[in-house]
């Protein structure tokens, strides 16, 4: 089945991944490990895609998460409303013991459904990334405007996870509150490994980060990139 082991670069909190979609268009400026594999080893443009193959998928029934559409972001601007929703309905579907991880870096679109997406409101983690609270280039909305759709989403009661890869610069103060507004299931965080686009941030405000997270005991994974902080 099209279904994947998550390895390698995968968020550690995910069992699994199946992209019944693929591609973006928010034009990061960065260099996207996903397109790199669409493009280069599938041979395929950087689009938004459907397969409708993937819609005959069986569903382990590990308790794992699944993430969905890994290849791509399914709730950006140019995935259409009747792929999302074959995919919603999918997984309304599943009578197996498994939750569903969405991360867009549109959560906006969460809004737009929300009635769908309530339906399946127990099976789901609502995610999105945010390099840095500050602006940056590219054609998805602003950091402000994603946290501020999936803290809606959270005081609706939906279950929230945060990507904070590649983390860019950030004003420490900012990202604290946004993270205990959003009260994440988890929390990934990662430098920059494929391009040098972003400032760095400083080490210190990575180590108080994360002595942050661990006083108010927030989940979070440490890239490979920044696991050297994990003694600290």
């Amino acid at each position: 089945m099209p279904l994947n082991k998550a390895r390698g670069r995968m968020f550690k909190s995910v069992g699994w991944t199946w992209n019944p979609a693929y591609g973006c268009d928010h034009s990061c400026p960065y260099k996207c490990w996903a397109r790199e594999i669409v493009v280069e080893r599938w041979k395929k443009e950087w689009v938004p895609t459907f397969r409708e193959h993937y819609m005959r998928d069986k569903f382990p029934n590990d308790g794992s998460w699944i993430f969905v559409c890994s290849m791509g972001d399914l709730f950006c601007k140019g995935m259409k409303d009747e792929w999302v929703l074959r995919i919603i309905y999918k997984i309304k579907e599943d009578n197996a013991d498994n939750k569903f991880l969405f991360v867009t870096k549109n959560p906006f679109s969460y809004l737009a459904f929300g009635l769908e997406l309530e339906d399946i409101k127990d099976k789901i983690i609502l995610g999105t990334t945010i390099e840095t609270n500050r602006p940056m280039s590219g054609r998805a909305p602003s950091a402000e405007e994603r946290y501020t759709n999936l803290r809606t989403m959270r005081e609706e009661g939906f279950r929230t996870f945060l990507s904070m890869e590649p983390v860019a610069d950030f004003d420490l103060e900012i990202i604290k509150e946004w993270i205990f507004q959003l009260q994440p299931e988890a929390t990934e965080i990662g430098l920059e490994s494929r391009t040098n686009v972003f400032k760095k941030p400083p080490e210190e405000k990575l180590r108080a980060l994360k002595l942050w997270l661990d006083e108010h005991g927030f989940p979070y994974m440490l890239k490979e990139n920044l696991r050297h902080l994990e003694d600290s």
